[in-house]
Order: structure tokens, then C-alpha cells, then sequence
């Protein structure tokens, strides 16, 4: 939908990747200096914050975790906000256009406030869901074993996106 140009496909099969390696690049070494400076001592979530105050660099350790609220902050946003058009466009307003398909004006009627009232009231929903899930969620489990039981999840796609991606007669 969002592509004009076939060159932006070109561009985007060797940028995406470089994109990804970018961003993951500084994983492994924080992770490696985390276990050889800070050991078991200190769970592995924090050692981005840790390492920094350790070392005595407490700036540094403030904008790690300025950084980090940032991004987490941005992520609860654009998941909340994608969720809930998901919510409003798959579900809700099928089931009201085909309640209202035998009413003429309801043809001509704008919709659009009641578009925006449900995607709101999705946000809401969709934040009280992941709060109660918080407070559900036992807080022993370290936040990269979740990560895990995610990626783990996600892999089983990766025969039928590959294949969808590869094979040019693949359908739905």
C-alpha cells in the first residue's frame, strides 16, 4: 500500500537488514562486558544501566535510561495505536456496516467520530490488558527469557514467510 516504486523495494531488501545489524550491534559486546565485569551479581537486563555506574559514569547511565524510557515510551504507543486500527477495522466496523447495511442513511452517515471513539476505547482496553498482565506476571522471570519464549514463537512463522517470500506461485 505504502509503495510507490519498485526501486523502493530494491532499496529496502539491503537497507532492512543493514538496518537491523545496526541496531543490534552493540548487544553482544554490552552483554559479554556485563558477565565478565558485573558477573551473576547483577540481572542481565540492567547491565546497560550497570555498566555505565560501575564505572562511575553516572551521565552516561542517566542517558542509557533516558534512551530507553524514550523507546519504550515510543513502542507502548505505536503498538497501543496499531492494535487498536487492527481492533477497529477487522473487527468492530464489520460487524457495524453489516448491521446497518440495510439502512440507507446509514450509507451517507460519517463515520468517522465513531471510528475514533473505538480505536479509543481500544487503547484503553488494550493498556488495562497489559497492565493486568504486569501485575499477573511473575517478576522473577528476567525480561530477555520472555524476549526468548517471543523469538521462539515468532521462528515457527519463518518456514511461511520465507516461502510466501521465495516461492513466486505461493498464494494465502
Amino acid at each position: 500500500v505504502e509503495c510507490h516504486n519498485e526501486h523502493d523495494i530494491k532499496t529496502a531488501a539491503w537497507l532492512f537488514p543493514l538496518y537491523l545489524i545496526a541496531i543490534n550491534i552493540f548487544v553482544l559486546p554490552i552483554a559479554l562486558a556485563g558477565n565478565i565485569v558485573l558477573g551473576d551479581s547483577t540481572n542481565a537486563d540492567l547491565f546497560i544501566l550497570a555498566l555505565p555506574l560501575t564505572m562511575g559514569h553516572d551521565m552516561l547511565a542517566l542517558v542509557a535510561f533516558v534512551g530507553g524510557l524514550s523507546a519504550a515510551t515510543a513502542m507502548v504507543i505505536v503498538a497501543s495505536v496499531a492494535l487498536s486500527i487492527m481492533i477497529s477495522n477487522d473487527l468492530i466496523m464489520p460487524v457495524v456496516i453489516r448491521r446497518t447495511s440495510g439502512d440507507a442513511s446509514a450509507y451517507s452517515a460519517d463515520r468517522s467520530r465513531l471510528i475514533l471513539m473505538i480505536r479509543r476505547l481500544a487503547i484503553v482496553l488494550i493498556l488495562l490488558c497489559a497492565f493486568a498482565y504486569y501485575r499477573a506476571a511473575r517478576h522473577e522471570i528476567p525480561l530477555a527469557s520472555i524476549g526468548l519464549v517471543s523469538f521462539a514463537a515468532i521462528a515457527q512463522f519463518a518456514p511461511a514467510l520465507l516461502g510466501g517470500m521465495m516461492w513466486r506461485r505461493a498464494n494465502a
